[in-house]
């Protein structure tokens, strides 16, 4: 029995880690310079050509209708979405550069999303 206390203790420990510690955001974004869809371990870029200029608002708002997102810096528009269960925080930054619309998420723990960012993106592209 105490050997369960002791292990829910570190779960509860762990939760609360991942929850309450300031997430760290990135101060570069790397920009491809390419129209397209791009992969990389633990997160997803898409790059878009811009239909209007309304684009950059209309995917803001996109985003901040997923469940669990808020907007947390303003250059570039970066948002945190958190996961159901434990929190997880997940990075999605979204600007305009050379004429295209770049929208990238990426983990914060761990090394795979299972395609968590990369589905956010997509729908939220459905926006345009």
């Amino acid at each position: 029995m105490r050997v369960f206390g002791i292990l829910l203790l570190i779960l509860v420990g762990a939760i609360a880690y991942v929850r309450l510690t300031p997430v760290k955001m990135r101060t570069r974004m790397d920009v491809p310079d390419q129209v397209g869809d791009y992969g990389v371990a633990g997160g997803f870029t898409a790059v878009r050509a811009v239909p209007d200029a309304s684009a950059l608002e209309k995917v803001k708002a996109a985003l901040l209708l997923e469940p669990r997102t808020e907007i947390v810096a303003q250059d570039p528009l970066t948002f945190v979405t958190r996961s159901r269960v434990f929190g997880f925080p997940d990075i999605t930054y979204l600007t305009l550069a050379d004429g295209h619309l770049v929208v990238q998420g990426h983990l914060v723990y761990g090394k795979s999303d299972m395609g968590v960012n990369k589905a956010r993106i997509l729908r939220i592209l459905d926006a345009l």
